[in-house]
């Protein structure tokens, strides 16, 4: 596996002739983001082509195009960019891939990882960033943002966490005894009074505690435990 690097000297991605050889395409459901990008991306000119698309229309550009990378934005509580990137990791398997975020958790992570996300940046980067991010992705290296990088060296453990009761907020009790009936985080916030989103984060913090890599392990891992009946 390539390392990870933090965006920093511009990458060269150019001929002979001196004249840019990456191609790219950015697509976001938001067709404002996805023109914001596509414009940031495009100020430079070491982007040879560079296209843009929405979702419902980005796998088929691809598939037909073939470009080198995809740069993709992710909004907060959106799991169709992740089904866009694995769609399009299917039909060109040399496809690079760069994740532009609002914002990440561990399990944003996770989910950017299983579905085949090479490089992960936020939507503070620079448009220098982007532009190197880019690049720097098609060439077969991994970018992520240092605050990413950060979040991700503090949720690598080398032992398990001692876990008890005590451990685990009276709300994070009620999450996982309710993620052990099966419930979505749509659901369970539904019934605790809480944004989807405040529950992805509640849902984050029990698998770091719990030391396990999905919610079904924090389920099965609380019963164990006696954290829930």
């Amino acid at each position: 596996m390539p390392a990870i690097a933090t965006p920093s000297q511009p990458a060269q991605s150019t001929s002979a002739t001196g004249s840019a050889t990456t191609t790219a395409l950015v697509t976001d459901s938001r067709p404002l983001v996805r023109a914001g990008l596509a414009l940031m991306l495009g100020e430079g000119d070491r982007l040879a082509a560079l296209a843009e698309a929405g979702f419902e229309t980005a796998v088929e550009t691809i598939e037909r195009d073939q470009p080198d990378v995809l740069v993709i934005g992710l909004r907060d509580d959106d799991p169709q960019t992740f089904r866009v990137v694995a769609a399009a990791k299917a039909v060109h398997e040399e496809l690079r891939v760069m994740v532009v975020a609002d914002s990440v958790t561990v399990i944003d992570l996770r989910e950017a990882v299983i579905a085949g996300v090479d490089s992960f940046l936020l939507s503070t980067s620079t448009a220098e960033e982007l532009r190197d991010g880019a690049l720097r992705t098609a060439e077969g290296e991994r970018i992520v943002s240092p605050t990413i990088a950060m979040q991700l060296a503090g949720t690598w453990r080398n032992e398990p966490p001692d876990v008890s009761a005590s451990a685990l907020t009276p709300r994070e009790i009620e999450v996982l005894q309710l993620l052990a009936e099966g419930l979505t985080n749509q659901q369970v916030g539904s019934r605790l009074g809480l944004s989807a989103r405040t529950i992805k984060t509640h849902v984050q913090n029990l698998l770091v505690k719990l030391d396990v890599p999905d919610r079904t392990g924090a389920v099965a891992r609380a019963f164990r435990l006696g954290l829930i009946r």
